[in-house]
């Protein structure tokens, strides 16, 4: 542990410490940095915010692809003493905006890509005093480069392994809803332990691909933390997350480990077929599905087609790591079964009345773990699920069966997952609303052929309006112009009406797709 209590020093000056800096730690297609390389443009980027006034303890927006300088910035705000607020590349201008209020960011880390996007909500965005950006072209912002290249590098602000470095966006945020999640270099060193170490048997002779994004607690750990942490190499992958790029990372990086969602293993395997390609994943050490539900369907078809055993986890932001896994062909595992506890992670299932459930019986998951976050930033309401005793009630139903494999039941409330980002049907709605042809909606999750959930509109019109294929196009691009493209029902149905209970209610279990569903363009679209 480094003695500053600081988890970017505790990462770098670690990895230096044995000998490591020589050695690749992070690349970016044909760009690497050494941990040498790393190392000192962390505390450049540390050095260059704390002389714009930048204090302990402040929170940083940190709009980017996963780039080399998105690494750099993170860890470079860590490094500082300051708070890295990681926020999804997909996410709205109105999105943005409300993270920097919820977060209270002072300053704000952008690419080229994001530049306009920030400086356009300034205006709205007071205390946002200082922006940087690589390669900035606006007047009044920093370039990321310069200020880093001026910089005389300074060692990591001093602090306690237990402050905040991290404020990541957790399950279910979205507008009216933003739960932030503080993490710190205590949570990194647990999940390292029990996830990375323990079940992944991760070392510095590991080369790791994650298609998971950085502003993602399953992303961020898999793809630049977790790494650093055992001295390994990690390859970031900033593209959008298409067949032909990942393959060819896989041709020329040759990684251990892969880090992805079932999607995307879902359209690996597609294309695969299409291409005729025998095997392409045959070389992996560990293949890592999480941050969504696994189908059944798919785990045998990742087997046939793609060559490699699974790793299948569930896990949290609350708890920056995953709290069930199984590997497809541990003994007595199934398809579609989610695992058991990790080492050193405490699990049980209770009734509505916080009572232990019995086997194969479902109750609500809670957990324990040295991972575990100490409560919402700000303390708001919904640090009820965090009890007195340090158990943390999820938002999850499981069932343990006799062999003490956990399956998953279903959510409390009415979210689901598209590639691995949580979609709430309530958001949906309101956008499609927002159009003159709808009188009224409902979205929920719906199966495609590969068994992956995707959001399915039920619309009744508006009088003057018809349903029918035309409309349905209009609505699925109104809904991408104005939500993350993710979150755009994949199909619609056109109904006189929706299930409704005697007060009014909307009754969501009551709606079933009554057409075949089918197969998502999963090499084309935005998942």
């Amino acid at each position: 542990m480094s003695s500053a209590g600081n988890l970017a020093a505790w990462l770098l000056d670690g990895a230096l410490a044995t000998g490591a800096g020589p050695r690749v730690a992070v690349r970016e297609g044909a760009r690497a940095w050494t941990y040498d390389e790393l190392a000192d443009q962390v505390a450049r980027i540390s050095s260059a915010l704390r002389a714009l006034k930048l204090q302990r303890g402040e929170r940083v927006l940190v709009l980017m692809r996963d780039t080399l300088e998105a690494a750099a910035a993170i860890l470079g705000v860590i490094h500082a003493g300051a708070v890295a607020v990681p926020v999804s590349e997909l996410a709205t201008p109105d999105d943005v905006q409300a993270c920097v209020a919820h977060a209270g960011a002072v300053f704000a880390i952008v690419d080229g890509e994001h530049e306009g996007t920030v400086d356009a909500i300034r205006t709205e965005a007071p205390d946002l005093r200082e922006i940087i950006c690589v390669d900035a072209k606006l007047a009044g912002i920093h370039d990321f480069r310069v200020i880093a290249a001026a910089a005389t590098p300074l060692p990591s602000a001093p602090g306690a392994p237990t402050d905040t470095a991290l404020l990541l966006y957790s399950a279910g945020s979205g507008p009216g809803e933003l739960r932030a999640v503080p993490h710190s270099q205590r949570s990194l060193e647990a999940a390292s332990t029990s996830f990375g170490r323990g079940l992944l048997g991760l070392t510095s002779a590991d080369r790791i691909l994650s298609i998971a994004r950085l502003s993602t607690a399953y992303g961020l750990g898999a793809g630049l933390l977790l790494p650093l942490a055992v001295q390994a190499e990690s390859l970031l992958f900033p593209a959008q997350p298409k067949s032909e790029g990942i393959l060819e990372a896989m041709r020329t990086f040759q990684p251990t480990v892969l880090f992805a969602t079932p999607s995307l293993y879902s359209q690996l395997a597609h294309d695969a077929e299409i291409s005729n390609l025998p095997r392409p994943l045959a070389g992996l050490r560990e293949a890592v599905a999480g941050a969504e539900g696994m189908p059944e369907r798919l785990i045998p078809r990742i087997r046939a087609v793609l060559g490699t055993e699974v790793t299948v986890g569930y896990g949290l932001t609350e708890i920056f790591q995953f709290a069930l896994a199984g590997r497809s062909d541990d003994p007595g595992a199934r398809p579609g079964v989610c695992g058991k506890p990790l080492a050193g992670v405490d699990a049980r299932l209770v009734d509505e009345d916080g009572d232990a459930v019995g086997v194969d019986e479902i109750g609500t998951l809670e957990l324990h773990c040295g991972s575990l976050f100490a409560g919402y930033w700000g303390g708001d309401e919904s640090d009820s699920d965090l009890r007195g005793d340090g158990w943390f009630t999820t938002r999850d139903r499981f069932m343990i069966d006799s062999e003490g494999f956990y399956h998953h039941c279903g959510r409390v409330d009415d979210l689901f997952k598209v590639g691995g980002k949580w979609v709430s049907p309530v958001e949906v709605e309101r956008a499609l609303i927002a159009h003159e042809a709808v009188w009224e909606c409902a979205v929920i999750g719906a199966t495609d052929e590969d068994g992956l959930i995707k959001p399915l509109a039920f619309v009744t019109v508006n009088v003057g309006h018809e349903g029918g294929a035309n409309l349905e196009l209009e609505l699925k691009e109104y809904v991408k112009s104005t939500l993350a493209p993710y979150k755009y029902p994949r199909w619609i149905e056109f109904v006189d009406a929706l299930p409704r209970g005697p007060g009014g209610k909307l009754l969501r279990y009551k709606l079933r797709p009554t057409r075949r569903r089918r197969r998502a363009e999963t090499g084309h679209e935005t998942i």
